[in-house]
């Protein structure tokens, strides 16, 4: 019992760990990885609070010097405004407080495999009719009906397997937003999304805790939080190379994974 509640949370760390950093949704993973392995929904709901917490302070970290300038004012230099930040955040903030109850029925892998296709077919979307030419070059210069459009495509994280990157990075570059620009931007946003939702999670689900599974958890947040902070980098310069259509159409082979295994 020991050691397969130890490799359950190893392995549910190592996917979040990679995955977090890709357009493929980690929640939509975990799903479809907990429910294959049989890990109960009350315990795949406490381990994803755990390693959701963990890659979050490994994007905390990999992007506190980049945070630090957003926050920092100059006078007389131009500065990122704090606002656009906080614009971007409020759709996914609002609909989440409203609809949680109705979001976490949504939890299983075929509502992740519907998800996975749709999402899948907006990367491509997105690839192939974004702008020629960049207009958008710093984070600096997002405006802020740009910032409440992204926020508004960030919303669509809240059903399971889309992807909360895949959203905000694919409707940036369609708004003529520089791909690396847009990483940022998607990733910085992600940190107080992602911590508050966990924090949330965690008050919701405070009675299915289970003590002597404490240790399990700690060692998931762990995993996570090391294999976020060694791949991270790695990952996100492969999401600056590659082209959207390849996570789309991995995204179709999931979905039909789930579908035939299921």
């Amino acid at each position: 019992m020991y050691i397969y509640q130890t490799i359950i949370s190893m392995i549910i760390g190592i996917v979040e760990g990679i995955t977090e950093f890709l357009p493929i949704s980690s929640t939509g993973h975990i799903i479809i990885i907990s429910h294959w392995l049989g890990v109960s929904n009350k315990h795949a709901d406490i381990l994803k609070i755990f390693v959701q917490f963990g890659s979050s302070i490994a994007i905390l970290m990999f992007f506190f010097k980049k945070i630090i300038n957003l926050i920092k004012f100059k006078k007389g230099k131009k500065t990122t405004k704090n606002i656009h930040i906080l614009i971007s955040l409020i759709p996914t903030i609002f609909l989440g407080f409203i609809f949680y109850n109705n979001i976490k029925l949504l939890f299983n892998p075929k509502n992740v495999m519907y998800s996975l296709i749709i999402g899948g077919f907006f990367l491509i979307v997105s690839e192939n009719l974004k702008p020629k030419k960049s207009t958008i070059n710093s984070i600096n210069d997002i405006k802020f009906l740009q910032s409440f459009i992204i926020g508004c495509f960030e919303a669509l994280c809240l059903y399971p397997g889309f992807s909360r990157s895949g959203a905000t990075i694919g409707s940036a570059i369609l708004l003529g937003i520089k791909r690396s620009v847009a990483i940022d931007f998607s990733f910085i946003t992600s940190i107080p999304l992602t911590i508050g939702a966990s924090c949330l999670d965690l008050i919701k689900n405070i009675n299915n805790i289970n003590i002597s599974y404490i240790p399990y958890y700690l060692s998931a947040f762990f995993i996570s939080l090391i294999i976020s902070l060694l791949s991270i980098n790695k990952l996100i310069k492969i999401l600056n190379k590659i082209s959207l259509n390849f996570f789309g159409f991995y995204r179709f082979i999931l979905a039909f994974l789930i579908y035939f295994i299921n």
